[in-house]
């Protein structure tokens, strides 16, 4: 048994995380094991340290069975730091990713280039919780004397977050519209919608998802104009104040209108959720010219029309997998990269409720298309199967399929109460 101890402190700190991970599992005659959860921790600094240092950091543990030696797996993960951009700089210096060998087995070593277990460990909570969380039977008489891992009184403030990097990232929704099918008005007040987003985040969500226009089938198609209206006060508050957030989440707008997109877009947002699935042309020479992410879903019509639905004597995965990869050809060739688009099967809009299962079941499928997935299956009609209740009170069944779906090849999962699904996956 081998752990791992995985740490970062720049830019995209989870992302950081997943990739270092990505890059373990590729190492020849190693397997990762567990996952832990991710903790927040300040950072470890030298007195005298310059004020743009004093970056958080996140940090977490593999735990890995190998046929190396501890120098060989020393020299691989340091050949994934150096892949990863790392530099060398000041030993306390912020970092784009810190891979260390934490404990092997009941292995005592030192010498001139590597000490197993680590020489700091036992002093430093953003190292030993989650070694603990991987490994509870390594050396179980070592005293836990940090209190609970969640109040961030343990040295260096460190606390266990709800974010995961082994599990579908969570896109927290905010609806700035009144009909919106299951929280409508909630959200129409720029200070309401804060608010929100901060919950969102501390409960675990990585994106923050915000429409204006709601596409339900009771809901009425709006102008661009009248969606940039609800949209511009909500976006401009929540993006004032993403940075100050416990982890900064990158910023969502679902639109289909060109017009919001592009006025969203300088604003310096991450993602455009095109629900229309890069139908309008102009959307399209838009985001040709950006860097952002695009989500593009499959539907058959915006708004909702129940009436309007996939032929039922054929396969919904492959209508959706067939008008998915046409659709994606024609945005590659036309300059957005498949690296930039994350494919949605539009759970709900043109499928009956039969039809959204299947296309659940077997999400694997969707690999085929070489792109990111995300499914939205939060409260939707479709679980109307399960619950006669209405749709604010369907997180139970939300969360049922969230946990099926933490175990398949899905990259995001679009949800309305992100804490129940965070703690259900956890």
């Amino acid at each position: 048994m081998i752990i791992l101890g995985i740490g970062t402190n720049l830019g995209d700190r989870l992302g950081h995380l997943r990739t270092a991970v990505h890059f373990i599992k590729k190492i020849p005659r190693l397997s990762v094991k567990q996952v832990s959860p991710v903790y927040l921790s300040d950072a470890l600094l030298p007195d005298n340290a310059p004020a743009h240092w004093n970056k958080p950091h996140l940090n977490l543990a593999l735990r890995c069975e190998t046929q190396l030696s501890p120098h060989e797996i020393l020299q691989q993960v340091k050949d994934i730091e150096k892949k990863m951009g790392r530099v060398s700089g000041e030993r306390w210096g912020p970092r784009i990713i810190d891979i260390d060998l934490l404990a092997w087995d009941d292995l005592n070593f030192i010498d001139e280039t590597l000490q197993i277990p680590h020489k700091e460990l036992f002093n430093r909570p953003f190292a030993l919780w989650p070694l603990q969380d991987v490994a509870p039977c390594w050396r179980p008489n070592e005293n836990d004397k940090w209190g609970s891992r969640f109040s961030g009184d343990a040295p260096f403030h460190t606390r266990q977050i709800a974010q995961r990097v082994d599990a579908p990232a969570l896109v927290g929704i905010i609806n700035a519209a009144p009909d919106s099918f299951s929280d409508g008005g909630n959200c129409l007040d720029a200070d309401n919608a804060l608010m929100r987003a901060k919950q969102l985040v501390l409960e675990g969500a990585e994106i923050i998802d915000i429409g204006a226009e709601a596409t339900n089938p009771r809901a009425t198609a709006i102008s661009a104009e009248e969606e940039w209206r609800r949209l511009a006060p909500v976006l401009q508050t929540i993006s004032a104040e993403s940075a100050n957030m416990l982890i900064p989440p990158k910023i969502s707008i679902d639109t289909r209108h060109f017009l919001v997109a592009e006025r969203a877009l300088a604003s310096g947002i991450s993602w455009i959720n095109d629900v229309s699935g890069g139908d309008n042309h102009l959307m399209r020479e838009l985001l040709i010219h950006h860097k952002c992410d695009v989500v593009i879903m499959h539907h058959l019509g915006i708004p909702v029309d129940r009436n309007k639905i996939l032929p039922l004597e054929k396969n919904p995965v492959d209508q959706v997998l067939e008008w998915a990869k046409q659709r994606l050809d024609e945005l590659t060739r036309q300059g957005i990269s498949r690296e930039r688009i994350i494919f949605d099967p539009g759970i709900g809009f043109g499928k009956n409720s039969q039809q959204c299962l299947e296309l659940i079941k077997h999400v694997e499928r969707f690999q085929e298309l070489g792109t990111r997935v995300l499914i939205g299956h939060s409260r939707k009609i479709f679980l109307g199967q399960f619950t006669p209740r209405p749709f604010i009170e369907r997180d139970i069944e939300t969360a049922a399929i969230s946990f099926f779906l933490a175990n398949k090849p899905v990259d995001y999962l679009r949800v309305h109460h992100v804490d129940m699904q965070a703690r259900m996956i956890k």
